[in-house]
């Protein structure tokens, strides 16, 4: 380096390269050790968390079971009409099973919304009937002997006493206590949770999902920390969807069947009264017999009326039939009734029905309902039903004509009757109600075991293939996967914490960015000086390392300061050298006490003037008294000679800061003060200035100025980004030659720290050079890959 560009002022900060060095995995891993205690605490405080979570949380069990949903394209109505069609995807399935109305049903079997606790050890009790008016209640129940009970609220009054097996009426209270064993005194609470609120939890808890595409078959589960009612709940709910469906599917069949009994029970009644109303007369008329013409006129009267009969039951069938099918256009579900599948319009609707059908269900395996083809086929459908609806009230009114006109003939005959002879009528009447009742009574026992076999056929379309059996091992914390997460999420939270915290942390720590931002070259590189003292007094002492110990590497490392110091301006006087930092506790004091040292090692005489008076550390480097000193000189208190000290290190003298005056920047930059340098400096070789921080006081800008030479200590992680530009600018400004940068790691953090090069050198080369006695630590382990990157 020349003297031309060491006498220029340090060059402005905005005019720096602030070209930023590539990132490389050493620099990452570098910020990773230099936040290790909060990235280690991160990763504790998350995997002391999950773990305390996995082994305090309450075990949940999981039981499960399995159906098979058989498809039926359609039953075949044996009474003419009473069957049902549907075809139902699993995905509707699926949600029935999981819908509130089933939850609810499952809620009132078991009575979850009861809950038992605080129970006594060696109590057995079962609850069989339990409500009240009261909102939540909570009711504290002793056992009192001989089966008897008393019955208090959350408060302590009493409600009732009873026994078991006695309905227990008290205070808006109805509970029945059964199976009750125990000993005088054992308790337990009994709470009424909201129904609605118990349905809730119900629901949330069950999953339910086809096992395989097209397989019809659906697995259930329910998770619970009771795994008896986890089990319990499972077979309790396949049995009310079993219920429910076959409830669903037989609900024309089941209203056909309903009005055949009503009129089954009818018709044999009149059957009876009127066979016995025929025996009375006979025995009391004698006329045993009817007439040929009459007993014809009789069969084409019971005929008629069996037709009205049938037909009747017919339009029965198609009004369910009509209510069904506006239901389920209401709802948008597929629905095809085979009342009258034998009229070629219906059949012909109900086929194209059915392949449209086929059609959305193909399509659903590769979109949503709500998919523009997907709804395409759904209008088609309700399009079909439509249909299907006008074609049934349609036959409704042709039923209800056909109905009127038997009527009319039925009266014609009876005409026919009003004309024969009194005796021979009222015989022909009481064989004509006994004809048509007998006829009519067995057509409804006919149609009436038909339609009930029709509805039993029913219940085969749903199979359970696996019942819930009590689980043995709960799903929920799974410990072992918990723990190995907690290990990779702490982790992560540690890392992240890590850059987290670097990114925020304005410090610079990287020697390169002081050097690109000041513009300053970096001199030398102090390593960290080891001290076995305890209190600072004696750590200070030891840090005169050039004199305590000249083969260590740091001692080499000031060496190596000096040379650099005297090449820098070869052919420039540097006799006041200024030894500064930018922010307190830098290191400043022991850089210029052990370069001061190095110096005096060449032969010259060297004087360290303590400059800085507001915090004087550097009498204790000496174990000197810090009175009196430059500022008892600069005030007239004492002379030159009387506040000198001539140190155990020859030619080397040492003029302290003395007492702390109110002014110290106006004693620094007085006129005496340089008359006193002046004077100085004809009789040392070399002056070197301990000065205040740059940053922090003016004391060092007015002290600079009668400095030849600068010399800027810097202590990565300490120094933010804008205090280094900042002390550019006052750099800038001051017109002193700046020898260059001095990197401290005064906390033995060395380049595996900061990341960068400057470690390894003086701890590996001189280290090796000196002896294993003098040299710092050797790394280990994965430390040395950050040493070779120097």
């Amino acid at each position: 380096m020349d003297s031309q560009h060491q006498n220029q002022p340090p060059p402005s900060v905005h005019q720096a390269d602030w070209h930023e060095e590539e990132k490389h995995l050493v620099d990452y891993l570098a910020i990773l050790v230099r936040r290790k205690k909060p990235a280690f605490f991160a990763f504790i405080a998350v995997f002391v968390g999950v773990a305390l979570f996995t082994f305090l949380a309450t075990p949940i069990f999981e039981a499960s079971g399995t159906l098979h949903v058989r498809d039926e394209k359609g039953k075949l109505d044996l009474l003419g009409g009473m069957g049902l069609g549907e075809s139902s995807s699993m995905e509707s399935e699926i949600q029935i099973i999981k819908s509130r109305t089933t939850s609810e049903e499952v809620v009132r079997r078991l009575h979850l919304d009861w809950q038992i606790d605080k129970k006594s050890p060696d109590l057995s009790v079962q609850v069989s009937e339990f409500s009240s008016l009261a909102p939540g209640p909570v009711y504290h129940i002793r056992l009192l002997g001989e089966d008897g009970f008393e019955v208090k609220d959350d408060d302590g009054q009493l409600v009732g006493r009873g026994r078991a097996g006695e309905l227990l009426h008290g205070q808006g209270l109805t509970l029945l206590l059964t199976d009750l064993q125990g000993e005088v005194g054992d308790r337990f609470r009994l709470t009424l949770r909201s129904f609605n609120g118990t349905v809730s939890g119900v629901r949330n808890s069950i999953e339910a999902s086809e096992l395989a595409l097209n397989t019809n078959i659906i697995n259930i589960s329910y998770t619970s920390a009771d795994p008896v009612m986890a089990r319990d709940v499972i077979n309790t709910l396949t049995r009310v969807f079993i219920e429910r469906s076959v409830t669903v599917k037989t609900q024309e069949a089941s209203k056909s069947l309903d009005f055949i009994t009503e009129q089954l029970d009818s018709v044999r009644t009149a059957l009876d009264h009127s066979e016995q109303n025929l025996e009375d007369f006979q025995r009391e008329s004698g006329t045993v017999r009817l007439g040929a013409e009459t007993e014809r006129c009789i069969v084409r009267l019971a005929g008629t009326e069996q037709q009205i009969a049938a037909a009747t039951i017919r339009k029965k069938q198609v009004e369910f039939a009509v209510e069904t099918l506006s239901a389920a256009l209401k709802t948008g579900k597929p629905y095809a009734p085979t009342v009258l599948i034998d009229d070629p319009i219906v059949a012909s609707l109900a086929q194209k029905l059915a392949g449209y059908e086929v059609q959305k269900n193909t399509i659903l395996l590769d979109y949503t309902e709500a998919h523009p083809a997907v709804q395409t086929i759904a209008q088609q459908i309700s399009a079909i039903q439509q249909k299907m609806l006008a074609t049934y009230r349609t036959n409704l009114l042709g039923l209800g004509n056909q109905i009127k006109s038997l009527q009319e003939e039925l009266a014609r005959y009876e005409e026919q009757l009003k004309e024969m002879p009194e005796a021979e009528r009222k015989l022909a009447h009481f064989f004509r109600q006994t004809k048509v009742n007998a006829d009519m009574y067995t057509f409804l026992l006919e149609k009436h075991e038909e339609s009930r076999i029709l509805k039993a056929s029913t219940l085969g379309n749903i199979d359970i293939i696996d019942p819930a059996i009590t689980p043995g091992r709960p799903i929920k914390p799974q410990k072992g996967k918990n723990l190995l997460l907690g290990l990779i999420v702490g982790a992560m939270a540690g890392v992240g914490l890590a850059f987290f915290l670097d990114y925020l942390d304005d410090t610079v720590i990287d020697p390169d960015k002081v050097k690109r931002l000041l513009g300053l070259p970096i001199l030398v590189t102090i390593p960290f000086i080891a001290s076995k003292g305890r209190d600072v007094s004696t750590r200070r002492e030891e840090a005169l390392i050039s004199h305590l110990k000249p083969k260590a590497s740091a001692s080499e490392a000031f060496r190596a300061l000096r040379t650099a110091i005297h090449f820098c301006t070869s052919n420039k006087k540097k006799k006041v050298i200024m030894v500064t930092s930018a922010l307190p506790g830098e290191g400043k004091t022991t850089i210029a006490a052990n370069l001061a040292v190095t110096m005096v090692q060449t032969g010259a005489r060297v004087l360290l003037i303590g400059c800085d008076l507001r915090k004087p550390t550097l009498h204790t480097f000496f174990k000197t008294s810090r009175l009196p000193g430059i500022t008892e000189v600069i005030v007239g208190d004492v002379t030159i000679d009387e506040a000198l000290i001539h140190t155990d290190i020859p030619n080397l003298d040492l003029l302290n800061a003395g007492s702390v005056p109110p002014n110290p920047a106006e004693l620094l930059g007085s006129d005496k003060m340089q008359e006193l340098l002046t004077t100085l400096g004809d009789q040392y070789d070399q002056i070197i200035l301990d000065s205040p921080p740059l940053f922090s006081v003016t004391d060092a800008a007015v002290l600079s100025a009668f400095a030849d030479l600068l010399v800027v200590v810097f202590q990565p992680g300490k120094v933010s980004s804008k205090t280094i530009m900042t002390l550019g600018d006052q750099l800038q400004g001051t017109q002193i030659a700046v020898a260059g940068i001095v990197i401290n790691d005064k906390e033995a953090k060395g380049a595996h720290y900061y990341g960068g090069y400057y470690g390894g050198y003086y701890g590996g080369y001189y280290g090796g050079y000196y002896g294993e006695e003098d040299a710092p630590a050797k790394p280990k382990g994965w430390r040395k890959f950050f040493k070779r990157r120097g």
